[in-house]
């Protein structure tokens, strides 16, 4: 429970920089419009939310997961810092340690 609650701790404070638009030069830097980011604002409340719902909770792990992966992405395709691509990383190994422990509960 207490992995759960900082997977989505870490989402929704992702996701209110971006609804309130303060991530949106780095955005804009990288070539994405300020609808997709918002987008994935909404997309970070949804996932976590679905995390705490039962029978959703592998739905939203794979929310989570997708979001994770493409912040990745982007941070290596844009040759980000380390120090840029380490938080959402380590995000992501949180995220696959909860769904280890859903499939395996």
């Amino acid at each position: 429970m207490i992995l759960k609650a900082l997977i989505t701790l870490i989402f929704v404070g992702a996701a209110v920089l971006k609804l309130t638009g303060k991530v949106g030069p780095d955005w804009e830097r990288w070539g994405y419009s300020r609808r997709f980011m918002y987008a994935t604002g909404i997309a970070e409340l949804v996932a976590p939310a679905l995390l705490w719902w039962p029978g959703l909770e592998l739905v939203g792990i794979a929310g989570l997961g997708l979001v994770l992966l493409g912040a990745i992405a982007t941070l290596i395709r844009q040759r980000e810092g380390l120090s840029h691509i380490a938080f959402p990383t380590l995000t992501l190994l949180l995220v696959m340690v909860q769904s280890y422990r859903l499939l395996i509960a």
